[in-house]
């Protein structure tokens, strides 16, 4: 209903700057500007000047501000009304790392859901800059995502229900020598570079790096942001080092194995939702929690 770089442009005015924007959207300043940038090119008008103190709103910005939150409650508002009276359609996001398969077997177990609604499956790209869009899209785009989604920002603003845990495990190429083991221990991993989810935003992670830090200090971690897109698994090939991931992703990468390692890190998935989910959503909701529950 929206375009969701307006909600760009509103975390950028109400922080102050690019980079405070970026740091409560776990993007890089560098892709805030980009939407910013792009947003004045769709609108043809200039809406912020850069100073060295942050930015500051041109008398059209200001305009547009204050629009662009009348627009974007409104906008949610109506989509809620709507959907609650008219929709039979109930939209599930699917990407290369986080397939709606398993939603979808989900879905046909419950013979209600497939009586009173029609599934749409919305392909999404996993891509590190933009992936804050996608999860902003939902209640607009999308009705669910599924997936690991244990982010403090993304769920600062969205709501998430537990279907279970992944196991956290370390890819490697399958050149490398430790990829001839049927499962690693922490021990093999001394002295190698691991790849990992930078700290601050994922409390599961965060316990593994403040664990690893403290009692296995010879691991060599490095930090490639707070998502992971195919550019991510590329990077563990092309330089042969050990990429901490899911067992859920072991087939993402041709060229990469996945193994289990000694120790017992898990990560929660469920499926993320708006916060204020329209009456469709709930009424879904409930059904899963039913079939969660008798599966208890």
């Amino acid at each position: 209903m929206y375009n969701p770089l307006l909600k760009t442009f509103v975390y950028v005015v109400e922080f102050g700057s690019f980079s405070k924007a970026a740091q409560k959207m776990y993007i890089t300043p560098a892709s805030v500007m980009k939407q910013i940038n792009a947003l004045e090119e769709h609108l043809q008008i200039k809406l912020v000047n850069r100073t060295h103190r942050g930015i500051k709103l041109t008398m059209q910005g200001e305009k547009v501000y204050e629009e662009a939150k009348k627009l974007i409650k409104n906008s949610d508002n109506f989509l809620n009304k709507i959907q609650d009276k008219t929709s039979s359609i109930i939209r599930i996001g699917s990407s290369f790392l986080n397939p709606a398969k398993e939603f979808i077997d989900l879905w046909h177990s419950i013979p209600t859901l497939a009586q009173h609604y029609k599934l749409r499956v919305v392909p999404y790209e996993d891509d590190h800059d933009k992936i804050m869009e996608v999860y902003q899209s939902l209640g607009i785009k999308f009705d669910f995502l599924i997936g690991a989604f244990n982010s403090s920002q993304i769920l600062s603003f969205a709501s998430c229900k537990q279907l279970g845990t992944y196991d956290v495990c370390v890819a490697l190429p399958r050149s490398h020598p430790l990829a001839k083991k049927k499962q690693l221990a922490i021990t093999d991993l001394y002295n190698e570079k691991l790849l990992c989810v930078s700290s601050g935003d994922c409390l599961n992670i965060d316990d593994f790096r403040k664990d690893t830090q403290t009692f296995y200090p010879q691991i060599i971690l490095e930090d490639v942001g707070y998502f992971y897109d195919m550019d991510t698994f590329n990077r563990c090939e092309e330089e042969g080092c050990l990429l901490l991931t899911l067992d859920a992703w072991d087939n993402i990468h041709p060229s990469l194995i996945t193994l289990p390692v000694d120790w017992n890190y898990k990560m929660p998935y469920g499926l993320l939702y708006q916060k204020n989910p329209s009456k469709q959503v709930e009424e879904c909701l409930k059904e899963i929690d039913s079939i969660i529950q008798n599966k208890k």
